[in-house]
């Protein structure tokens, strides 16, 4: 017999209030939850690109190949083999729970995955903003000559994370001095995985944002929803179309369609209920009779470039990938506090922590 993904209240309660009762819980990286102990010892913060290194290298999986450039990241990989770190998207009990209480007055069926190995349900969750695609981007504009030779003498292939991995590991003092020249990059990789860049989304469809055109950049995923509620105009299949097949780009489309509109006021679906119940306020602009109006660009012209054919969905200069992380790192902090103001309210036996 089947059953959900549901603690007691009691239980729920304990682990949301430790949560709470941390000395900053806006800062708490959800990738935390679970893992080993020599995973919990490094900071985010303190221990940022390491850490980052590690998550990825861990969740991702590399072989060992050709000796090559890449042998480093391989290598790097093995060393953690058996360390134990879970993507929070799917894998992090706290996340669920907190999606319980915060979207408690809100079904969210749609959202539910079913695991079946443990034969449960859970909630499916997403992270909004991403590294890998910006950092590869920003890494194609300011690799070396020597970089740009290596890599494409390996299977000729694009700046992916794997490259990325493999340089930070054979020269990681000067990779770590490279990623302090970009202005806010090594705080957003700091602050990823915490609460305010993580939100449920309908089973399945967190993948084929990533794989597909909006090459997994929440600012041109809101303003698509925004078409679809505002506009009148159906960009659910930009979300969706990276799918795996057609079958399941079909069947994605009508589970985020079922989603968008169980998002409702008084007069059907809402941009405005959409906005409030998830939190995203720190996302959108606000128009002058204080309703919600147009999602907040991430750089500068991105949805021009983008919804106009101007340019694809990837940043192209140096600037637009620092504004990228000066903004998305502002919008999640910002969306961070509002949920935790929230969170506080529902338990309101959990005292701040003075100042």
């Amino acid at each position: 017999m089947l059953s959900m993904d549901f603690s007691s209240e009691e239980e729920v309660k304990m682990k949301i209030e430790e949560f709470l009762a941390l000395e900053a819980p806006d800062r708490y990286d959800f990738s935390n939850d679970g893992a080993s102990e020599e995973y919990l010892a490094l900071d985010n913060f303190k221990n940022d690109l390491e850490k980052f290194f590690i998550y990825m290298a861990k969740v991702k999986g590399y072989k060992r190949t050709e000796e090559d450039i890449m042998k480093y990241g391989a290598d790097f990989s093995q060393k953690y083999k058996e360390l134990k770190i879970e993507d929070p998207d799917s894998k992090s009990i706290l996340l669920r729970e907190i999606y319980r209480k915060l979207w408690a007055d809100f079904n969210l069926e749609s959202c539910w995955v079913m695991d079946e190995k443990a034969q449960k349900y859970y909630i499916q969750g997403e992270t909004m903003n991403s590294v890998n695609t910006t950092l590869g981007a920003w890494y194609k504009l300011v690799e070396s000559k020597v970089h740009k030779e290596e890599r494409q003498k390996v299977g000729r292939q694009n700046v992916s994370f794997r490259y990325i991995l493999s340089l930070y590991v054979q020269d990681t003092q000067g990779q770590s001095e490279l990623f302090d020249t970009v202005e806010g990059l090594r705080f957003f990789i700091s602050i990823y995985h915490t609460l305010g860049n993580f939100i449920p989304v309908p089973a399945g469809c967190n993948s084929p944002r990533g794989l597909g055109i909006l090459e997994d950049y929440w600012d041109l995923t809101l303003k698509a929803i925004y078409a679809y509620y505002v506009c009148g105009e159906d960009k659910i299949w930009d979300i969706v179309k990276g799918a795996n097949s057609e079958s399941d780009v079909s069947k994605l489309y009508a589970l985020y369609k079922q989603w968008l509109d169980s998002f409702q006021d008084g007069n059907g679906p809402s941009w405005q209920c959409f906005i409030e119940k998830n939190y995203l306020q720190d996302f959108v602009n606000q128009n002058v009779d204080g309703s919600y109006g147009m999602p907040k660009e991430l750089w500068k012209g991105h949805f021009s470039d983008f919804f106009f054919g101007k340019k694809g969905a990837l940043p192209y200069s140096i600037e637009q990938i620092e504004q990228f992380y000066v903004n998305a790192s502002c919008f999640i902090t910002a969306r961070s506090t509002r949920m935790l103001i929230r969170l506080r309210k529902l338990f309101s036996g959990v005292k701040e922590r003075e100042q």
